[in-house]
């Protein structure tokens, strides 16, 4: 897992959760950008944001309110993609039962 949040904000996740994968932080959204898969939110939203009490400029260490578009990547154990999964509306996601699903037959054909 890839995120902007800092590490001493997801160890504390990955423990509670109890894991087995590492999360991975993507200091200033540096490795999102490379995939021009970043937004800023808009006024409205960063309002709304702030009125939960939600601070993203501490989480992320950064002044402005952006985030990555929610992508899903398979990568099989050569390192290639096997399957990609990124859409611009954020409120559009993978179903977890598709990944499932993709995963389940890349491991049977190996």
């Amino acid at each position: 897992m890839l995120t902007p949040e800092l590490e001493r904000y997801t160890r504390a996740l990955h423990k509670k959760l109890n894991l087995a994968f590492d999360i991975l932080t993507d200091l200033h959204l540096k490795t999102a950008e490379e995939f021009r898969l970043v937004f800023t939110l808009p006024d409205y939203l960063r309002d709304l944001y702030k009125s939960f009490g939600s601070t993203l400029d501490r989480f992320h260490d950064e002044s402005e309110y952006r985030l990555p578009m929610p992508a899903r990547y398979i990568i099989d154990r050569q390192g290639v993609i096997r399957a990609a999964d990124v859409n611009a509306d954020y409120t559009i996601r993978s179903e977890p039962a598709d990944t499932v699903r993709q995963l389940q037959t890349l491991a049977a054909s190996n």
